[in-house]
């Protein structure tokens, strides 16, 4: 019996170093992440509304923000109680 648990033992503990290895070498191998000088300039702000130059965009964008919102269907569970 005690060879067995000591074998156990090996077992789980050499498949926590392989994974814990494996984890290490994905991880240096992955690509780097964006710099945040690049996020500042993918995140750059929309020209105002007023100076787009396509009317037809424009007015579809006026329309969008203008419009209220619709009421959402109100829908009844109806259960069939005793």
């Amino acid at each position: 019996m005690k060879l067995y648990k000591t074998f156990l033992h090996f077992l789980l503990t050499s498949a926590s170093i392989a994974a814990f290895l494996m984890g290490w070498a994905s991880f240096a191998h992955s690509l780097k992440p964006i710099q945040p000088t690049a996020i500042k300039a993918a995140l750059a702000p929309l020209p105002p509304v007023g100076l787009a130059t396509d009317t037809s965009f424009s007015s579809r964008l006026k329309q969008f923000f203008s419009a209220s919102p619709s009421q959402p269907s109100r829908s009844r569970f109806v259960s069939r109680g005793s």
